[in-house]
């Protein structure tokens, strides 16, 4: 099978030669270079053996250097802490003020970069589109701070409801441009939202399906209008709503912490994963950085045996491989998902 045809046959719940697998971001990549002996990011997918790719977005944005599209500080090392500052929202009370911001606006983005992107990736491997879509949630906590963004999603502040309806004016714009650009090409359009900590939920399902899930919605209708499938990215642990982002269209969740309670693979599996597939579930916390590479072997086998059952399931790191993490370990993933076949 080709890269594609492997991913494909696994999203639709079909059993492939071998499982597939990706990596969503690399960081520290001089070290993987040198260790690898690559010299660039394709390369050392290729090396990995990754049967996806991603179009790249972040050189074709007009933007202002040291802060975000939305006019927060563009500190991402501070999270969501009052470490970053910046918060161009906090402190407005008015939905007048709200509606006077300098929102951006689509034409900031070089669409016609984003379809060269994806034309030099090599049509053998499955290709995700990407304009690196943020949606509601995370905004709203870097234009109002975080406490401000969640006191304001409980109360129904019409700040904050105003916002969001700019915040889906620009996504919906821009990602129906991006998909114009380059759908055609794609098998996925990537979106993401941050919602959940590692113990749960940050706000009520019911508040969550009040004023995040409708966006939802619009933005995984749009990306299936031009026949992509929704590759949506979620950290934590979200399961009430779960079912939720399965019926509005979520196809490929993306990432799977399994060591989370309530990600527990085997009930992850039972629930939903005759409905959508699971990308990530190996340890970016603990078994990458902290385990040996025998230690990296039995988990991506565990891993495959569980999550993998009748296709469904693309093998990766459950976030970016990242700087504490060995090439060893690195290597030892990638190289025991050969072993991950359905034969």
């Amino acid at each position: 099978m080709t890269e594609r045809e492997r991913v494909l046959a696994a999203v639709d719940h079909k059993e492939p030669d071998i499982c597939p697998c990706y990596v969503s971001k690399i960081d520290d990549k001089e070290y993987f270079y040198k260790a690898y002996g690559v010299s660039s990011d394709a390369e050392m997918r290729d090396y990995l053996g990754c049967d996806l790719r991603k179009s790249e977005y972040n050189p074709h944005f007009r933007r202002t250097p040291g802060v975000t599209i939305w006019g927060s500080v563009d500190n991402w090392d501070a999270g969501y802490s009052t470490a970053r500052g910046g918060y161009p929202l906090s402190g407005i009370d008015d939905v007048k003020g709200i509606d006077e911001y300098p929102w951006p606006t689509a034409d900031i983005i070089d669409y016609a970069a984003i379809r060269r992107e994806c034309e030099i990736i090599d049509g053998r491997f499955s290709r995700i589109l990407s304009v690196g879509s943020l949606l509601a949630m995370t905004t709203l906590m870097d234009m109002f701070g975080m406490e401000e963004a969640l006191v304001g999603l409980h109360l129904d502040e019409p700040v904050v409801v105003a916002a969001i309806s700019h915040i889906e004016k620009f996504c919906l714009e821009s990602i129906e441009q991006t998909l114009k650009a380059g759908a055609d090409l794609c098998d996925f359009m990537w979106v993401g939202d941050d919602f959940a900590t590692q113990r749960g939920m940050m706000i009520s399902p019911q508040v969550w399906r009040r004023h995040l899930k409708p966006m939802y919605a619009k933005v995984f209708a749009l990306i299936k209008s031009y026949g992509c499938r929704v590759w949506f990215h979620s950290c934590g642990t979200f399961r009430p709503v779960m079912g939720d982002l399965i019926d509005i269209g979520m196809d490929v969740w993306e990432t799977v912490q399994a060591h989370l309670v309530g990600n527990e693979p085997e009930q992850l599996k039972a629930e939903f994963g005759k409905d959508i597939t699971f990308f990530g579930a190996i340890g970016s916390q603990n078994t990458l950085p902290f385990g040996t590479p025998d230690d990296v072997r039995r988990e991506v086998r565990e891993r495959f045996r569980v999550l993998g059952k009748g296709g469904g399931y693309i093998i990766g790191v459950d976030h970016s491989i990242q700087k504490n993490m060995s090439a060893e370990n690195i290597f030892a993933l990638f190289d025991e998902v050969k072993n991950c076949s359905y034969g």
